[in-house]
């Protein structure tokens, strides 16, 4: 602290000292006589710089003056002055003699000098530091020896730490080696532990690994093998993605293995042996998340699936059973799929919106064409503009996103796409697979009788499809992290421990899988206890989904079957519940599985066989009646194909002598002869002959299927007894199907299901509708007021309206069905085939969605006539979704009759004033109707397919109106006159009331015979309306008259129509054709040519064989030739017709030639070609050849062969252009211009107006062989053929025809013309001649055919002769 207190005086000495110079000094030394006090600190430094302490005498100024002397040395002096040595004499005598004076300081002096100020501030500090020093000195001097006693101590002290540092410092040496060697064994244990660790690490690694490294090796050798075939792969697969999707499963397999893989290993094109196709198009995991998504796992819908989600093109799902679209609604839910019609309104904004957005986009319901404005949506025509993809949608451009997606959806089974819509889409049918349906089916089946044990296979099916999924996104994940693995891989913990939690997994998975498998194979055998219920139900379903076939109205949906389904295992006894069964059906005990199993295939056939032959028209019901029995022993493979084929084709060996003439017509021994083609029956035309007398009476028996085959032939299996049928009573086929189908699935199938409409109301629901099919004299509107009434809906309380469609009532119509819709209630919509664009449009749609929203108690009835095959249809969907039911009026005379006289009661009886001759008159009336109506089942010429018109040319819609007004018109006549005026009732009901009707002149005489003979005088004395039958009294009331009828009506027969009894004969055999021809259609596809051969292959053989009989085309120059410059009218008729013939046979060429390409796959099959093909193989005439050719009912290969004929006729007509001998007039084209030809020859040569001349003809008694040159007087013609009677050739009149001698040809006959005065029509009966049986606007001309009988014997009869007859 001392010297601390030391130090701010010696740097005050210091700066007295700096404050010092040179110059200031020499100032100071320079004066004279300075001031005392100047003086004085010259003085004191004197002293103070005493050497030795000495301290000289002089002190004077001059003394200072000689210190001074030499400035820079006196400065340096101080500067180095020893301030810790000053003498103690020297500083005390500063400090008395100087320093005790007051003004002795630097302040005051400096007043003086600045020089001496600064040498007295260190005279001042130098005495003052002196005085601090001598205190410290004694300390410093202590501390100085302590220092040195330090020193040496620290000496000391450095040598023990150099020898303490050596130690430490071989310390710290064996230290360090020790932490070395300790490090390294440190290290070295480290080491081995991470290598221990590495080596587990590794362990676990091979071990996780182990399992896949076979599979992965065997992967990467099959990889390897892949790459070496993947072209061939890879065009197979591209191939079956982008042409196969709209066929069937047939028909891909056919074309993939039988075409597509065999040419590929001819080119030598690398690719996998026994390609799996839907392994290369997808994987287990996506199948089974197809399948949890709803897709049906038969091959076919996982193919469709493979197909739709490889496709580059938008595919477009043909889906009748709605089977895709239930799949597509699942899989794009969480997509937030959006769902249009191209019916509903401003779809467009819907589909732009989500194209922009990436939104999938579902079109469902469209039909043959899709909207133009979708074209580019369709065909994904994209631009690009900068980095934006645009679609033109309109008249806009649209953002693409590249996450949309378009579905295309159509319920339409078979639609017809313009080739661009199936080049811009991908066709994927959907429709179900039988196989597929059974399976549907046998989940449904068993659901319903164990659904305990479909639970159990459900959920075995969703946890086999999830661990699919899982296993599959284990190995996705562990090579995703193998693969992205970075550094050591033995050093990622995390990836090993993966791999074992995915082998843990994998391995417990594949476990469970196997117990799962095994649990699948228990619950599937017992499962298969139930599918021949499953499988009935897919055949049933199937035959019913083709019925379109018969009729274009029968169309229903899978939706509905499988409610019917349902409704008839309900309904069958033995089950766990008998709730819903009939209590007199109920058994009160469960049966026995294989018990209850038979029951429910016999109930739910019979369930849905009823449920749609009450929308089947009448003559239809035995058609699919008979289809279901042969469909069901197909399956069972009871159904022998070649003696099924002839069943239904009936073939003909034609050319072979018929040894019997008199009892067997060359036709059925034609048809013996190709019968015993086939080897069960190859004796039999030998038996026939032997055995003619027990064959001869079983021919002539009037019901041959009641009674037993004659000779071993009844011991025939009754199917192989209708060959026999088929062959020798054609007639009695239809009555022996029946009994044949009654033994096999019982007799209920062949009973007629009445009308009930409150049985099918059962059957309906809100989103339902009843359909009822019109038919004349039917009361729908009636029937459902009669219903409503009862179920309390009717129109005076306002819950049932009733529109009839016509006039503009569409928006009454509609604006009744949303109200009812929305708040409950019953509308029926009468006659929709009115408005059919109405219908096709908003009701059809509105139908399509009536269970959105729909109240409860809502209930929609429609009613419409089937429309004309010519004429639009009624919408698919609208039928599909309905509950159909027919309603026509009974069948029979007898029901026709009472029918018609019920509709005169004893009131209006009562109203006329002459009762007894008004009631024979209505009675007459009624006969009069019942004979028209019913008339119509001999044969209908221009209902479509007719084959006869024997019956009516036209169909007329005769109507119970019409018979009640003829009935008010009788009364008011009968009280208007005094005696009946027959001739004025015949007038008005003939040609007003039922006449209004009528428009073929042939069919007005048909009416006005049949009043001509029950409208006479004799009708008030009770008269014979036919053998055995007379009307009853006119003193009868209704009820008795009714009573009458019942009683006395004998058996019907064709005399109650004024038809010889051989018209019936005619009417079965025509049923039995129908019969057969529709079975025929009804059959599946590819079983639709002969035994054991496809359409296409029937289709070649006949193709071929036609090609090889189609004669050279006529060389017109050549023909033209022979001919004088004005050629005569027969040369014209014969130039006319082989210009004609010339143009049918170029046609057939053309187009036989074309489908030949088309089946070698040369060319791509048409619609056109398609017909032609179909055509042949089912031995019809191709349209197209018709409508170039002439009316014809024959089948193809009769009509080849008089297409033959009619050529052999031209080459002999045309080889020298003279009039044949006799012309066979049926051969021609235009027969009438043959018979212009003779009548303008006749009045050429007589001079007569051509418009005065008449054609006259007279029947010869010779024949074509017989004449041996042309007539003088007009021309012999032969080939006509008589229906309805024979002719006596010895009296050359008409006559009653034999017992089954329904067709009789006629001699030559001479047709002349005359002039009309001249004509000679007395004791003949005006016969209309047509070209074919048809009738309907074919007639050619009228003939004179003598005759004993009045003419209305020969209307009533149908006589007429025609040109060309079948056979």
């Amino acid at each position: 602290q001392d010297l601390k207190a030391a130090e701010p005086v010696i740097a005050e000495a210091e700066a007295a000292l700096n404050s010092l110079d040179k110059k200031s000094l020499g100032e100071l030394k320079s004066f004279g006589s300075p001031a005392a006090e100047v003086v004085q600190v010259a003085s004191a430094c004197i002293v103070l710089t005493s050497p030795g302490g000495k301290i000289p005498k002089d002190l004077s100024w001059n003394a200072g003056k000689k210190m001074m002397n030499n400035v820079d040395q006196f400065l340096k002096a101080l500067q180095e002055f020893d301030k810790d040595n000053l003498p103690e004499i020297c500083c005390a005598t500063v400090e008395k003699q100087f320093m005790s004076n007051p003004n002795f300081n630097a302040d005051y002096i400096r007043n003086k000098s600045g020089a001496a100020a600064g040498l007295c501030g260190w005279v001042v500090n130098i005495c003052r530091y002196f005085r601090i020093y001598q205190v410290v000195a004694p300390k410093r001097g202590a501390l100085a020896e302590a220092n040195k006693k330090l020193e040496g101590a620290n000496r000391k002290l450095a040598g023990i730490r150099a020898k303490v540092k050596e130690l430490q410092d071989r310390v710290a040496a064996l230290e360090e080696g020790l932490m070395k060697a300790t490090d390294d064994k440190n290290g070295a244990i480290a080491q081995a532990d991470k290598t221990q660790r590495k080596a587990d690490l590794a362990d676990r690694l091979v071990n996780g690994l182990s399992s896949e490294n076979k599979r992965w090796g065997e992967a990467i050798q099959q990889f390897g093998v892949m790459e070496e075939k993947l072209v061939g792969d890879v065009l197979i697969a591209s191939s079956f993605v982008s042409y196969l999707g709209p066929f069937n499963t047939k028909f891909r397999q056919n074309l993939l293995y039988d075409r597509w893989i065999p040419d590929l290993k001819e080119r030598e094109i690398p690719m996998t042996q026994d390609l799996v196709l839907l392994d290369l198009l997808s994987s287990d995991a996506s199948r089974a998340k197809w399948a949890n998504d709803g897709l049906p796992t038969d091959p076919l819908s996982i193919e469709n699936g493979a197909i739709m989600t490889n496709a580059a093109r938008w595919s477009l799902m043909i889906d009748p059973q709605l089977q895709g679209i239930s799949w597509i609604l699942t899989r794009e839910e969480a997509n937030g799929l959006k769902i249009i019609q191209l019916s509903q309104p401003k779809y467009i904004d819907i589909v732009e919106r989500c194209i922009e957005n990436g939104i999938p986009l579902l079109i469902e319901n469209i039909q043959d064409d899709i909207d133009a404005v979708l074209d580019p949506v369709v065909s994904r025509s994209l631009t690009r503009r900068g980095r934006s993809l645009l679609m033109k949608l309109g008249d806009k451009e649209v953002e693409y996103d590249e996450n949309f997606r378009l579905y295309l959806q159509t319920k339409l089974s078979n639609p017809h796409y313009k080739p661009e819509i199936a080049a811009q889409t991908t066709l994927v049918n959907f429709c179900v697979t039988e196989k597929g349906l059974e399976d549907q089916l046998l989940a449904l089946v068993v659901g319903k009788e164990r659904p305990d044990l479909q639970d159990q296979a459900a959920g075995l099916v969703r946890q086999l499809s999830a661990f699919t999924i899982q296993l599959k996104d284990l190995e996705d994940n562990l090579l995703f992290r193998l693969a992205n693995s970075q550094g050591d891989i033995l050093e990622d913990i995390e990836l090993i421990e993966n791999l074992e939690d995915t082998k843990k997994t994998a391995t417990e998975i594949a476990a469970k899988v196997i117990i799962a498998k095994q649990t699948e194979i228990d619950i599937n055998l017992a499962r298969e206890i139930y599918r021949p219920v499953a499988s009935r139900g897919s055949l049933v379903y199937f035959l019913i989904d083709n019925l379109n076939v018969l009729d274009r109205v029968y169309q229903y949906s899978m939706a509905n079957y499988v409610y019917i389904l349902r409704k008839g295992m309900d309904h069958t006894p033995g089950g766990p519940s008998e709730e819903h069964v009939p209590k007199d059906k109920r058994l009160g005990k469960k049966l026995d599985v294989k018990e209850r199993v038979k029951l429910l295939i016999e109930n739910t056939t019979f369930m849905s066989f009823a449920y749609v032959s009450s929308g089947l028209f009448e003559r239809d019901k035995i058609i699919v009646a008979s289809q279901l029995v042969m469909a069901i022993l197909k399956q069972k493979g009871e159904l022998n194909a070649v003696e099924f084929a002839y069943l239904l084709r009936g073939p003909k060996t034609l050319g072979v002598d018929n040894p019997l003439p008199d009892w067997i017509s060359d036709t059925v021994w034609a048809s013996v002869q190709s019968l015993k083609d086939i080897e069960v029956y190859s004796a039999l035309p030998d038996d026939i002959i032997g055995s003619a007398k027990r064959w001869r009476e079983w021919m002539e028996l009037e019901r041959p299927e009641s009674e037993p085959m004659p000779g071993d032939w009844k011991k025939l299996p009754y199917f192989q007894q209708l060959l026999l049928f088929r062959a020798l009573r054609p007639d009695r086929l239809t009555n022996a199907v029946t009994e044949f189908v009654k033994n096999q699935i019982g007799l209920p199938y062949t009973l007629s299901i009445p009308f009930n409409l409150a049985t099918s109301f059962v059957d309906c629901s809100p989103g339902t509708p009843v359909f009822i099919f019109l038919s004349p004299g039917v009361d729908v509107a009636g029937a459902v007021e009669k219903l409503g009434t009862q179920l309390g809906f009717t129109s005076e309380n306002g819950r049932y309206a009733s529109v009839s469609l016509g006039q503009g009532q569409e928006p009454v119509a509609m604006n009744w069905l949303t109200h009812f819709h929305k708040n409950g209630g019953w509308v029926l919509l009468q006659n929709i085939h009115l408005t059919i664009d109405w219908t096709s449009g908003p009701l059809n749609e509105r139908v399509d969605k009536l269970t959105d929203g729909a109240h409860l108690e809502f209930r929609l009835f429609l009613s419409a006539e089937p429309p004309p095959i010519l004429e639009r249809g009624l919408p698919i969907s609208l039928l599909k979704n309905s509950v159909k039911l027919t309603n026509e009026p009974p069948q029979g005379m007898h029901a026709n009759l009472k029918r018609a006289f019920a509709n005169f009661t004893d009131e209006m009886v009562d109203s006329c004033a002459k009762q007894a001759e008004f009631k024979s008159i209505i009675f007459a009336l009624a006969y009069f109707h019942a004979a028209l109506l019913e008339r119509k089942k001999f044969g209908v010429g221009n209902i479509p397919g007719s084959t006869s018109g024997i019956g009516w040319n036209m169909n007329y819609p005769f109507n119970t109106g019409d018979l009640l007004c003829c009935g008010q018109c009788a009364v008011n006549y009968l009280e208007n006159n005094n005696k009946v005026p027959w001739d004025d009732l015949k007038y008005i009901f003939g040609e007003i009331m039922y006449g209004g009707h009528i428009v073929e002149d042939w069919d007005r005489r048909l009416a006005f015979a049949y009043l001509d003979r029950y409208l006479v005088e004799e009708l008030l004395e009770s008269m014979e309306f036919f053998p055995k039958f007379s009307s009853p009294p006119n003193t009868l009331t209704q009820k008795q008259s009714l009573e009458f009828i019942d009683e006395t009506f004998p058996a019907e027969t064709p005399l109650a129509f004024g038809l010889h009894p051989n018209a019936e004969i005619g009417f079965r055999l025509r049923e039995a054709e129908n019969l057969c021809l529709q079975i025929l259609q009804l059959q599946p596809r590819d079983s639709g040519g002969e035994a054991g051969m496809s359409v296409e292959e029937t289709a070649k053989m006949t193709l071929d064989d036609i090609v090889e009989k189609l004669p050279d085309l006529f060389d017109m120059e050549d023909i033209r030739s022979k001919i004088d410059e004005v050629p005569t009218p027969y040369q014209m008729v014969a130039i006319q017709e082989t210009e004609r013939m010339n143009t049918l046979v170029a046609e057939m060429k053309r187009s036989l030639f074309e489908l030949d390409l088309g089946l070698k796959g040369d060319l791509t099959m048409s619609e056109p070609m398609e017909k032609i093909m179909n055509a042949l193989a089912n031995d019809g005439v191709p349209a197209g050849w018709e409508k170039l050719a002439y009316p014809s009912l024959r089948p193809l290969g009769s009509w080849m062969a008089n297409l033959l004929q009619r050529v052999g006729q031209l080459n002999d007509w045309s080889a020298d252009m003279a009039l044949l001998k006799v012309t066979w007039l049926s051969g021609l084209f235009n027969p009438q211009s043959f018979l212009t030809a003779v009548m303008q020859t006749t009045a050429r040569r007589n001079d007569w107006p051509l418009d005065k001349t008449m054609i006259l003809t007279e029947v010869t008694k010779k024949q074509v062989d017989q004449i041996e040159a042309p007539s003088r007087d007009g021309a012999f013609v032969w080939g006509l053929t008589l229906e309805g009677a024979r002719w006596d050739e010895k009296a050359g009149v008409l006559d009653e025809s034999k017992p089954k001698e329904l067709f009789v040809s006629l001699p030559v006959i001479l047709i002349r013309a005359v002039t009309a005065d001249k004509a000679e029509l007395k004791d003949a009966y005006r016969t209309p001649v047509y070209k074919t049986e048809r009738r309907f606007r074919e007639e050619v001309f009228t003939a004179q055919l003598k005759s004993k009988h009045g003419e209305n014997k020969w209307t009533l009869a149908g006589v007429c002769l025609f040109l060309d007859v079948v056979g």
